[in-house]
């Protein structure tokens, strides 16, 4: 633990980008399933039958981003504060109800009038967050919760479909156009659900629930033979 000269207490991060180039590899929540890496796409169909998946052509492909650095913050008498700083240092707008802002490698999600949710490259996170209680002088907060969250993407013509099959929101384009953010319910887990380019939809569920959360995608995009694949950190943009 390290204690600010302005009496914050912050959390010594081992997960910065000298640990990482020294070989500190953290594990996604689903390593141990043993996904293909992207550009080797592998069959996650639970039919037993050899030819299910291949009388289809696949029409849905689940990604598991690597661990993502994963920021809370909360602010309501300082918004305008966070606002500034987050514009000044990450060229980010502080998004409003229901919507997001995003540049190559930081996206900030609303989540509640007075929370955010911001992501970046996990080697990146802890000096995000110095930087940000560094230009802020108002009341506010910053909580790193990166390995507490898994990062997947879902995407293809038929993902709509089986999100439709997963939960009760409506998720077709001219209601869930790109950039908006929900939290809701999926398959009993409760996660962020943003909507990216038309047919990709990226999902944050916290770390206990990956497992369950991507045995019940399968099952759910079965019938359009998904696909699925781990993604390495050269790999992963607008996180």
């Amino acid at each position: 633990m390290s204690h600010s000269s302005s009496t914050v207490v912050v959390m010594d991060q081992l997960a910065t980008a000298d640990a990482l180039s020294a070989g500190y590899d953290p594990q996604t929540a689903l390593a141990h399933v043993g996904l293909s890496t992207a550009g080797t796409v592998g069959s996650i169909s639970t039919d037993s039958s050899a030819n299910a998946s291949e009388a289809l052509a696949s029409t849905v492909l689940l990604q598991e981003l690597p661990v993502t650095g994963c920021l809370v913050l909360r602010s309501a008498k300082s918004a305008k504060e966070l606002a500034s700083a987050l514009k000044s240092s990450l060229s980010l707008d502080l998004p409003e109800r229901l919507s997001s802002s995003q540049t190559d490698e930081h996206c900030i999600r609303w989540m509640s009038p007075d929370e955010w949710l911001l992501t970046c490259p996990l080697a990146d996170a802890y000096n995000v967050e110095n930087l940000l209680r560094a230009s802020i002088k108002g009341h506010f907060a910053a909580v790193n919760v990166s390995g507490g969250y898994s990062v997947m993407i879902l995407s293809g013509k038929d993902a709509s479909n089986v999100l439709k099959k997963s939960i009760a929101y409506d998720v077709s384009e001219r209601h869930f156009a790109t950039g908006k953010v929900i939290n809701t319910v999926m398959a009993k887990a409760q996660v962020t659900l943003r909507a990216l380019e038309e047919g990709q939809f990226e999902i944050i569920v916290r770390r206990s629930f990956a497992d369950y959360l991507s045995l019940w995608l399968q099952r759910a995009g079965r019938e359009y033979a998904m696909q699925a694949v781990a993604v390495k950190y050269s790999q992963s943009q607008n996180l």
